[in-house]
């Protein structure tokens, strides 16, 4: 029976308690009214002119659209957020059913207009027409949150395509005030990746946030490092350019007797030559430093060049005339694949310099040029592969 009473004594307590917690509409009126009522929203929440109006930010990344290496330009959807201290927003939640906060219209309060230095697209304040909300805390805290789609100058280095990273930078400033009048800090974590959808072809690699002067301005400066994946560049343009160095040389492993030597070469130097015209339009033509690979494309292309004319230019010898005069060059040349062969090497007499044909000296010409062009392909492939990769 002692028990009934204190179970009504705790429920009566409960009741009193919420009581007090909980703030009707007309409470969250009177607070509005009472707020608002000689509230000045064109001039600054400044309690003391003297000094700059600390503004808190902090901006979320919420996907990256798309990176446009010929344009220069970066793509992404992102929301900035604000706090700042007013004073004259200030209340005592006890006299309003203990109301902590509410939440009022952009347009009610003064508000930062926020904009994006290096844009491209437009150049206008974050947010448009302001049809967003800010909310107030009853300690005169004001923060309100801004996003848009935004789309930044960014300048490329594609040096290691198509395993580049770029690095690229969001400068935000309030529009029309110095730095005199606001100044901006980051936040503890300045980047918030809590809305964060990757990217298919660029990924995140790293972030960071600050603030600095720039031209009597306090900007936010938001540092992003994306990176590519490679995967399908490299099938589409590494492997193929690989494979067209390999097949050159292989010319030199046909009979000139065929006749197909100088049409094959042709025909891939010519084949070379529109695949690069077609790889070049991914390439910005401003990108300085030059891509490393359309460089390592345009040293192929010119050894392609160079094995036609030697192509040629062994049909020429291979056709001479067997009376012709042989000097020291090329009856060594020659001897160099009779010695391959099992064929005893020439000695410096008459019979041996009738012993070495033209015929020897391309057979021998084919095999030297022939590895001297594989050996040039697989440094400079290596170099590239250890350069970008370093």
């Amino acid at each position: 029976m002692d028990i009934i009473p204190s179970i009504r004594f705790l429920f009566l307590c409960f009741i009193l308690l919420y009581d007090v917690q909980c703030q009707s509409k007309s409470n969250i009126k009177q607070l509005y009214s009472d707020v608002f009522s000689n509230y000045q929203k064109s001039i600054v929440p400044n309690s003391d002119f003297s000094s700059p109006l600390n503004i808190t930010v902090r901006i979320f990344l919420i996907t990256i659209t798309r990176f446009q290496e010929v344009d220069q330009t970066l793509d992404l959807a992102a929301g900035l957020s604000a706090s700042w201290i007013d004073e004259d927003l200030s209340w005592n939640p006890s006299s309003y059913g203990n109301a902590q906060d509410i939440v009022v219209p952009l347009t009610d309060v003064w508000t930062p207009k926020f904009l994006l230095v290096n844009s491209v697209a437009t150049y206008e304040p974050l947010g448009g027409d302001n049809a967003n909300f800010a909310t107030l805390e009853n300690t005169g805290e004001v923060a309100i949150f801004v996003s848009d789609v935004l789309s930044s100058k960014c300048t490329t280095n594609i040096y290691k395509f198509p395993f580049d990273s770029q690095t690229c930078y969001l400068r935000f400033f309030v529009l029309s005030m110095s730095s005199k009048t606001v100044t901006l800090n980051p936040a503890s974590n300045p980047v918030q990746l809590s809305f964060f959808t990757p990217n298919s072809d660029w990924s995140l690699q790293s972030y960071k946030g600050e603030t600095s002067i720039w031209n009597g301005y306090s900007i936010f400066i938001c540092t992003l490092t994306i990176q590519r994946s490679p995967l399908y560049y490299t099938v589409l343009v590494c492997v193929p350019t690989i494979l067209f160095g390999l097949l050159n040389p292989m010319v030199f492993l046909l009979p000139v007797e065929s006749g197909e030597r100088i049409g094959l070469s042709i025909t891939i130097l010519l084949s070379y030559a529109i695949f690069l015209s077609m790889v070049q339009t991914a390439i910005p033509a401003t990108s300085n430093p030059m891509s490393l690979l359309l460089i390592i494309m345009i040293v192929t292309i010119s050894l392609s060049g160079i094995i036609l004319a030697l192509t040629i230019y062994i049909s020429l010898l291979y056709h001479r005339d067997p009376k012709t005069k042989m000097n020291f060059f090329w009856r060594y040349i020659g001897t160099r694949k009779k010695t391959s062969t099992g064929v005893q090497p020439f000695k410096n007499d008459g019979a041996g310099e009738n012993m070495t044909t033209w015929q020897d000296v391309c057979e021998g010409l084919d095999n030297i040029v022939m590895v001297i062009s594989y050996c040039i392909l697989f440094i400079i492939n290596c170099a590239y592969f250890i350069a970008v990769l370093s």
